[in-house]
């Protein structure tokens, strides 16, 4: 078998195994992200590799990857054409990211565009692309700590504090949801979420990270109501097409970019828990993972912020909710 689709030595998991195509035209890079996902919290993956965009469209056939990995920048095909032309070949089901060391905000506007679900910057930070492959493969990121002899230190260990809220201003919050709405025809206040936000039908998972900080700092959620009222109306979605989504329950691509979007202004907002500390928007996807894959990081959470928006106007009424919790 060749060297490039080698099955992962990482331990089996539960999760069913997935395919990721790794398109750069370095081999140590190729290498670098190969190693960085085979780790536990990703389980088996099996792996296939190209060398630049035209060598990765003729393997998409054979190698049905659930995921592509590519850089920008490479000879022949670009990793923006490459995501263009399978856009445009009927491969939209296919899900993608950026690992690049072009750092435009050009790049990311066009990356965002045409359907990527993250940008992420060489060199990258393994715990940010573990995270973001993992939403990549529409999966939760947070699994619970396997379970410690009784009498372990872990045991003895105190409860995380959860007196920080994760979005401290709510008139801020405000102005951010008009800013994106372009409408006041809303009613936004704080809830007491209690853990029954989370939901098994689809939902916005967002990650965010900070500077100086390892791992997620915060998760962000959208319900679907949110996802099609949220992203439906800043699209400019008639109210047929926001109610169609809303009896289906799926968001369409388009409300789901805007809801993204919608995630990464939110970003600022987040507290602060040292002065160092500089929340920013890492990736974000549709997820219909059940609520046991959240429960942990609800249950441990060091801090939570649940909105509730009610919207009256374009013609649309609804209500949506928002979550935030620093990780």
């Amino acid at each position: 078998m060749p060297a490039s689709t080698k099955v992962s030595t990482a331990p089996k998991s539960n999760v069913a195994q997935q395919r990721i195509l790794i398109v750069d035209d370095s081999r140590a890079i190729q290498a670098i992200i190969r190693r960085t996902l085979e780790c536990e919290e990703l389980g088996e993956l099996l792996f296939q590799t190209a060398h630049d965009g035209a060598d990765a469209l003729d393997k998409v056939a054979s190698f049905k990857p659930d995921l592509v990995l590519s850089d920008w920048h490479m000879p022949g095909v670009s990793g923006i054409e490459m995501l263009q032309t399978l856009r445009q070949s009927g491969h939209g089901a296919i899900a993608f990211g950026f690992i690049t060391t072009d750092t435009a905000a050009e790049c990311r506007t066009q990356a965002r565009s045409n359907g990527a679900l993250f940008v992420l910057n060489k060199p990258f930070d393994a715990p940010a692309l573990r995270s973001a492959v993992a939403l990549g493969l529409g999966r939760s990121s947070f699994r619970s700590a396997p379970r410690q002899p009784a009498g372990s230190a872990t045991d003895k260990l105190p409860p995380p504090t959860k007196d920080l809220p994760a979005i401290e201003s709510l008139a801020l919050t405000q102005q951010v949801l008009f800013a994106h709405l372009g409408m006041r025809g809303f009613e936004l206040r704080r809830s007491d979420g209690q853990g029954q936000f989370i939901q098994s039908s689809s939902q916005m998972i967002a990650l965010y990270s900070s500077a100086g900080r390892q791992g997620v700092y915060a998760v962000g959620l959208l319900d679907c109501n949110a996802c099609c009222l949220i992203g439906g109306l800043a699209a400019g979605c008639s109210p047929q097409e926001v109610r169609a989504s809303q009896q289906q329950a799926k968001p369409s691509p388009k409300q789901t970019e805007q809801a993204s979007r919608f995630m990464r202004a939110m970003a600022p907002l987040l507290k602060k828990r040292a002065a160092s500390d500089a929340p920013s928007f890492n990736a974000a996807r549709l997820s219909s993972q059940p609520a046991e894959k959240l429960a942990h990081l609800i249950a441990n959470n060091t801090g939570r912020s649940d909105f509730l928006v009610q919207i009256k106007g374009a013609g649309v009424d609804g209500e949506a909710r928002l979550s935030f919790m620093l990780a």
